[in-house]
């Protein structure tokens, strides 16, 4: 009977998500044509939630609409830029979203438009006091005009961050973690080795705060045409009531939304300008598949050697560097993509998955293909490794870049399990079988090996800079240790070739395939976007799966518990142990 009911319930819920699916492939197929733009056309963007380099934000990855990502948005913007039916746009923004870089790319594509001589008018109900906030409004100043809700809040308060320090508390608890890092900048562990900042780890991280807020202030002095000291005044005296910002120059206009709608109407000269910022992606995308090639291969999140399980409903930044790989080299091997650009925004992560990255590009430029490499808002440690092949780097200026570095850490709670009366032995064959177990610590043997092994990717990963960047001795030691810059910083250093975004980057991939800069380009992402029947074939498959495996955990548990109750208490214990936990890597 049990099985009867399992297997029903994993029926009905295939049946319903085909019904789920079915539904939104019939809206997707016979959704209609809609209207092109007219004469005079507002484009109306909803920037509650900035776009990212995946297009998320705007429902999971199978239900909803997908939101554009960046890349498509930029691109739209330039085209509407030129589209002589588009002659302004309107755009609401608050809540979350990208980082620093992503929001000057975003500026960037703002500046554009309106040298084209188009209005731009972006709606706030509030900037509040958090990090939203100053990303918002720093993007806002890229705009004509910036309205704020009456009743809401200028709170622009300038950059902060923390760092948590667990030491303390790990102490009392019995757990620490050992193993190591190459060398004093490269700050990640110090989460768990220090009790607070060491002197390498603030300096650094304080130079490159430092240097955002810099970034913000010159920017929007320049925009807003303010004294740059005035503004730093200005923002250590926020928050401020939405009149002391009105008065500060630091917004333009108090009003709700019906009233900036009405302020569109005016401009357009009719009540029906409006143009969804989605659709007209969707009708600027059709005339974007012409020109020649470039792909476009997006390396988002941190980086992994295989998929560990991601899921069509939840997405997920993980950068699966065998899929990656596959990518850049079908993109190699085909005639019709002149060049490549590899878009960036990693932390790091795997050193083996991202020297295959590395590999990648390597293999695309032998065979004959240009490879340039854009930076979206990080492109550090194993991020910044796999670009070094390129033939040209592009980085924003805000873009944290380096952390030529790397850390290896794994817990030990043996101390904790001794306080709490519990006792495990180990048996193994081999010296090192058990080095990795979080109930040992490393002998003095096996710290020297995990030295000896950070050592020798320090020394592989900086080999590899010096050859691929031709920095000597002295400047590479400035640029690595794991210390992390700003892109600014990060050209100075030499790390990277040119400040600016993926349109730079694109433009760097014309002139190095021999395409006139003002003709057009086919932009092709590798690997292609997955359509709807790929997704919903995915989810099913997935979640038939998942039904079966919980089905299976069910038996099993049932059957582990009625055998343990025959089990003396030893054993039981022995049945129950808890795993190993893999070491810290990056």
């Amino acid at each position: 009977m049990r099985r009867f009911i399992v297997g029903l319930l994993a029926t009905i819920g295939f049946i319903t998500i085909l019904g789920i699916g079915g539904v939104l492939l019939l809206g997707s197929v016979m959704g209609g044509s809609r209207p092109a733009p007219s004469d005079r056309t507002v484009l109306k963007l909803d920037w509650r939630q900035l776009p990212g380099e995946d297009g998320g934000g705007g429902g999971t990855a199978f239900f909803g609409p997908r939101g554009a990502s960046l890349a498509e948005t930029v691109d739209a913007l330039r085209r509407a830029a030129a589209d002589k039916r588009v002659i302004g746009l309107v755009a609401t923004v608050s809540g979350g979203g990208p980082g620093f870089a992503s929001v000057q790319e975003l500026r960037e594509a703002i500046a554009f438009f309106r040298a084209a001589g188009k209005f731009a008018i972006i709606f706030s109900e509030s900037f509040d006091t958090g990090a939203g906030g100053l990303r918002n409004w720093y993007l806002a100043t890229a705009f004509e005009q910036i309205w704020l809700q009456p009743s809401g809040d200028f709170g622009v308060v300038g950059i902060a961050t923390q760092v948590p320090f667990f030491k303390g508390g790990l102490d009392k608890l019995g757990v620490r973690f050992e193993g190591g890092r190459r060398l004093e900048f490269k700050s990640a562990p110090n989460t768990f080795l220090e009790p607070g900042f060491t002197t390498a780890h603030r300096e650094n991280l304080q130079t490159l705060v430092d240097g955002l807020f810099g970034q913000m202030i010159e920017d929007v002095a320049r925009d807003r045409n303010l004294q740059s000291a005035e503004l730093r005044r200005l923002i250590d005296s926020a928050p401020l009531a939405p009149p002391e910002a009105l008065s500060a120059k630091l917004v333009d206009k108090l009003g709700y939304r019906d009233e900036v709608m009405a302020e569109i109407d005016r401009r357009a000269g009719r009540k029906d300008s409006l143009y969804e910022f989605r659709d007209y992606l969707e009708d600027s995308g059709v005339r974007a598949r012409r020109g020649e090639a470039i792909a476009v291969v997006t390396i988002d999140g941190a980086i992994v050697s295989s998929d560990e399980g991601g899921s069509p409903l939840t997405g997920g930044r993980l950068a699966v560097a065998d899929k990656l790989a596959r990518a850049i080299d079908e993109a190699a091997s085909e005639a019709s993509i002149k060049a490549i650009v590899v878009r960036i925004d990693s932390p790091g992560g795997s050193y083996p998955a991202s020297d295959t990255l590395r590999r990648a590009i390597e293999r695309a430029k032998q065979k004959g293909k240009p490879v340039v490499v854009s930076f979206g808002d990080v492109a550090a440690s194993g991020g910044y490794f796999a670009a070094l092949p390129a033939d040209v780097i592009v980085a924003q200026r805000g873009t944290i870049t380096g952390s030529i570095g790397v850390f290896g850490l794994k817990p030990v709670i043996g101390d904790l399990l001794d306080s709490l009366g519990v006792k495990v032995e180990t048996l193994n064959a081999g010296a090192n079988a058990a080095m990795n177990t979080p109930t040992l610590g490393y002998t003095p043997q096996q710290q020297a090996a995990v030295d000896r092994q950070l050592d020798r990717i320090y020394a592989d990963f900086t080999r590899k800079v010096s050859d691929a960047r031709r920095l000597d001795g002295t400047r590479l030691d400035a640029a690595a240790r794991g210390r992390v810059f700003t892109g600014v910083d990060a050209k100075a250093a030499g790390l990277v070739d040119e400040l600016g975004g993926l349109t730079l980057a694109i433009a760097f991939a014309k002139a190095k395939a021999g395409i006139d800069a003002a003709r057009d380009v086919h932009v092709r992402r590798f690997p292609a976007p997955k359509g709807r029947i790929e997704q919903l074939m995915e989810l099913v498959s997935g979640q038939r799966a998942e039904l079966a495996a919980r089905a299976e955990l069910r038996r099993v548990t049932t059957e582990i518990s009625r055998r343990l109750g025959d089990l003396p208490l030893a054993w039981q214990a022995e049945a129950m142990r808890l795993p190993p936990l893999p070491p810290l890597w990056d």
